[in-house]
C-alpha cells in the first residue's frame, strides 16, 4: 500500500477563509520512506491571524511559494497514495480547497488515524496525538509544526502495526475505508443508532449550539452520506471540525420532515442575524392611498391574509433600499410609491414632461399605479387562502397550519386543540415558501379544515 502521512498548518479553523501556511508529507512506498515539507504563503489579502503568522515567522511565511507554486509538485507526491492524517477532515478539507482555487482535482482516499487509534485501542480514552505520544513512547522532536506531526503519526503506523495482529489492523483500516469520514469530536456509536426513518436532523458544535439541520427520507444513510468525503460540499467540510453531536426527529413522513426542518432552519437563521433585528416586512398595496404603498410587519398574524403583498424583507431598511432599485429599474412614480429624493428630477418616470409628478391626474395615476403592480407582481405573496387553521394529513400525523404557519403536529384531537391555543409563533420565511409551494399541490382529501374546531381540550378518549 502507497501511503502517505500528511499534517498541515493553518491561519484558522475555515477552510473556505483561512489558508495553508506549512506542509509536511512523510511518503511511505514499501521500504522507501521520503520525507518533505514546505512553508506556504498565503498571500497578502489574509486575516488577522494570518497576519499575525507571517510576523511571527517572517523569513519562513514572506520568502514561501503560494500554494499554487507547489500545487503541482505536491499533487504527484500524494497521486495514488492512501492520505493518513490525526482528524484527516480537517487537513483534507484544507488542502481540498486550496488545490481548487489552483484549478487541480484532489480526491484521495482518506483514513483518519485518530479513528484508527480509537477502533483499535477502544479502551483508551484519549486518542489526540499528545496521549498517543505519551502511551506509545513515540519520539516527537517538536510539536505543532507540520512535518513532526506527520512523522508522528507514520510513528504511529508502525507501533500499530507492531503491536497488534494484522488481521486486525487491516480489518480496522478497511472498515473505516467503507464508512464515512466523521469529526474527530462525534461519537461513531450515533450513526448507528440513527433509524431508518424519516425525520430531521440537527448537528451540534461542542457548547451544544446548532450549526446545521437537515432533512431525509432516511436519516441513518443520509446522515452516513453527508460524512463521505466524495460527497461532501463545501460548507459541510468548513464546519465539520466544529461538530459535536448529532440530534433527531423523526416524522411520519417527508412533509413532517420539511416542515420541521423550515422551522429549525428559521431558528438557525435567527441566530446568525442580529439580535436587534425588526423582523420581516413586506409591502402592501392600498391602491385608494397616497402613497400606495405602505410597509407592512410580518410579525402581525394577519398580514397575509390579505392580497397585494409584495416581497419578504429582513429589515426596513433592505425594503425601502429594494423598492428604490425596483423604482429605477423600471422608472416608477417616486411620488406614488413614497420613494424619498431630495430633488423631484430623481423620479425617472416625470422627468422630462414638465410635470411634477406622472400620477398627478387622476388617469396618469393610474396609469403609473398600473406600472407599479406589473413591477412587483414577480414578488407577490400569495393571500392565505383559508377562512382560519387547516391540518394537512400525513398517514397519522395531522401537521396545522395557520397563515402560512406552521404550529405544529398532532396525532390527537386534544393536540389539534392544544395547538389552536397556543400563541402563533413569528412568520418564518422557510415555512412560508415550503408551505406555498406544496399546499398548491395537495389533493382535497389531504386538506382538514380547522376553522370551526373547538378552542377547549378534548378528552383525548373521545
Amino acid at each position: 500500500m502507497r501511503l502517505a502521512f500528511v499534517d498541515v498548518e493553518t491561519t484558522g479553523v475555515d477552510p473556505l477563509r483561512d489558508r495553508v501556511t506549512e506542509i509536511g508529507v512523510v511518503t511511505v512506498s514499501g521500504t522507501h520512506v521520503e520525507h518533505w515539507t514546505t512553508w506556504v504563503n498565503p498571500g497578502r489579502r489574509e486575516s488577522g491571524e494570518s497576519r499575525r503568522c507571517q510576523n511571527r515567522l517572517d523569513a519562513g511565511i514572506r520568502d514561501a511559494p503560494t500554494f499554487t507554486e507547489i500545487a503541482s509538485d505536491l499533487g504527484r507526491r500524494l497521486d495514488g497514495r492512501l492520505f493518513i492524517a490525526h482528524n484527516a477532515r480537517f487537513d483534507y478539507s484544507f488542502l481540498k480547497t486550496e488545490f481548487e482555487r489552483a484549478g487541480l482535482n484532489f480526491d484521495p482516499r482518506v483514513l483518519c488515524s485518530l479513528m484508527l487509534s480509537r477502533r483499535l485501542y477502544p479502551d483508551c480514552a484519549r486518542h489526540d496525538l499528545d496521549s498517543l505520544i505519551e502511551r506509545h513512547a513515540l519520539a516527537a522532536t517538536t510539536r505543532h509544526r507540520a512535518l513532526p506531526d506527520a512523522d508522528l503519526i507514520w510513528q504511529f503506523w508502525q507501533t500499530a502495526h507492531r503491536s497488534l495482529s494484522g488481521e486486525a489492523v487491516t480489518g480496522a483500516i478497511n472498515t473505516l475505508l467503507a464508512g464515512p469520514l466523521l469529526p474527530p469530536h462525534l461519537d461513531p456509536s450515533l450513526i448507528d443508532r440513527l433509524p431508518d426513518a424519516p425525520g430531521v436532523y440537527v448537528v451540534h458544535d461542542q457548547d451544544g449550539t446548532p450549526i446545521h439541520a437537515g432533512n431525509a427520507r432516511n436519516l441513518r444513510l443520509h446522515v452516513q452520506a453527508y460524512f463521505r468525503l466524495d460527497r461532501t460540499s463545501a460548507k459541510a467540510l468548513a464546519i465539520s471540525h466544529r461538530i459535536s453531536n448529532i440530534t433527531w426527529t423523526t416524522t411520519r413522513g417527508p412533509l413532517g420532515a420539511q416542515l420541521r426542518l423550515a422551522s429549525a432552519s428559521a431558528a438557525l437563521a435567527k441566530r446568525r442575524r442580529n439580535s436587534m433585528c425588526e423582523g420581516y416586512f413586506s409591502w402592501r398595496i392600498v391602491p385608494d392611498n397616497y402613497p400606495a404603498l405602505e410597509l407592512v410587519s410580518l410579525s402581525d398574524s394577519d398580514a397575509l391574509i390579505h392580497g397585494y403583498m409584495f416581497g419578504i424583507f429582513e429589515s426596513r431598511k433592505k425594503a425601502h433600499n429594494a423598492l428604490h432599485r425596483m423604482a429605477a429599474q423600471h422608472r416608477l412614480c417616486h411620488s406614488l410609491l413614497a420613494v424619498s429624493s431630495p430633488n423631484v428630477e430623481q423620479c425617472l418616470a416625470c422627468a422630462g414632461d414638465g410635470s411634477v409628478s406622472a400620477c398627478g391626474s387622476k388617469v396618469r395615476r393610474l396609469r403609473e399605479l398600473t406600472r407599479a403592480i406589473a413591477a412587483l407582481c414577480s414578488e407577490q405573496l400569495p393571500p392565505w387562502p383559508y377562512d382560519g387553521a387547516i391540518g394537512i394529513r400525513e398517514r397519522s400525523d395531522l401537521h396545522v397550519i395557520d397563515n402560512w404557519r406552521f404550529l405544529g403536529t398532532a396525532t390527537r384531537d386534544h393536540e389539534v386543540s392544544a395547538l389552536l391555543e397556543a400563541p402563533r409563533p413569528a412568520f418564518e420565511p422557510h415555512s412560508f415558501r415550503l408551505l406555498s409551494r406544496k399546499l398548491r399541490k395537495l389533493p382535497p382529501r389531504r386538506i382538514v379544515i380547522l376553522a370551526n374546531m373547538p378552542r377547549h381540550p378534548v378528552d383525548p378518549t373521545h
